[in-house]
């Protein structure tokens, strides 16, 4: 009977970059799960909300396509975090929170949405930014509940005014992605990725923050929808993902 699982004989490069790969992660990962596996589950259960929206999102199509996106983003960033890859890591949050913004423009902007997704971007011809938000996040400045949100907001909570805490997490991540040097995989004397604390609490402290604001903006964004779910899964979203002090402001949004 044939083994299951076996792997084919393999040539010798890739026999050896099978072989070390396998030593590293095997290492990174029993080490980075032994010291963070409460941490890891409660970040897997905000994963997991996206079920929901993508249950309550179902009639638009920008959400029944992009919504898996954003959930894969956060589910293999916290896979890379585990094998202690972590400008990739974080690199996907940059990607989680980037396509979040676009669901919420492409909710209310169909025939963008098809253009975008036929690779047409005429709707960007004469914007100065590449990203369809404008300088300074502007067109999110503009909506009228977030707006409302961020008058709530005491000083240094805005999400978008004033290089608002979405605008500064996005350009943290974005050093990973554009490989700033502090964020490189590798160092002078390792190339092997390996499992660090200081790297993955500072993972771990951006994927909290992503994963934060990924579901206030969505809950402004779609509040009736919101409002229409079960109470059970307005309590799950509210506790699992948002911190107390934007909880408040977000049950005076919606009279709870």
């Amino acid at each position: 009977m044939v083994e299951r699982n076996k792997l084919p004989s393999l040539p010798t490069n890739l026999t050896i970059m099978h072989e070390s790969q396998e030593k590293w992660r095997k290492k990174a990962w029993e080490k980075t799960l032994t010291k963070h596996k409460d941490e890891l589950e409660e970040m897997i259960e905000k994963i997991r909300l996206f079920d929901i929206w993508s249950n309550s999102l179902q009639n638009i199509e920008a959400a029944k396509k992009l919504i898996p996106e954003i959930f894969m983003d956060g589910y293999i960033s916290i896979h890379f975090s585990c094998y202690g890859l972590y400008k990739y890591a974080n690199s996907c949050l940059r990607s989680q929170l980037e396509t979040t913004l676009r669901l919420i423009y492409f909710s209310t902007h169909p025939i963008e949405f098809d253009w975008w997704g036929s690779g047409n971007e005429w709707y960007r011809n004469g914007l100065r930014k590449r990203d369809v938000w404008g300088d300074g996040y502007q067109y999110f400045q503009e909506l009228t509940r977030v707006k409302e949100f961020e008058r709530k907001c005491g000083q240094g909570e805005n999400l978008f005014r004033d290089g608002g805490r979405v605008s500064r997490i996005y350009g943290k991540l974005s050093a990973y992605v554009h490989s700033g040097i502090f964020s490189f995989q590798t160092k002078s004397d390792e190339f092997s990725p390996q499992y660090k604390i200081a790297q993955f609490k500072l993972w771990l402290s951006n994927f909290n923050e992503v994963q934060e604001y990924i579901h206030i903006l969505l809950t402004l964004s779609f509040l009736d929808e919101f409002k229409n779910m079960r109470m059970r899964e307005k309590e799950t979203i509210l506790q699992a993902a948002i911190r107390t002090d934007y909880q408040a402001k977000l049950k005076e949004m919606f009279g709870a």
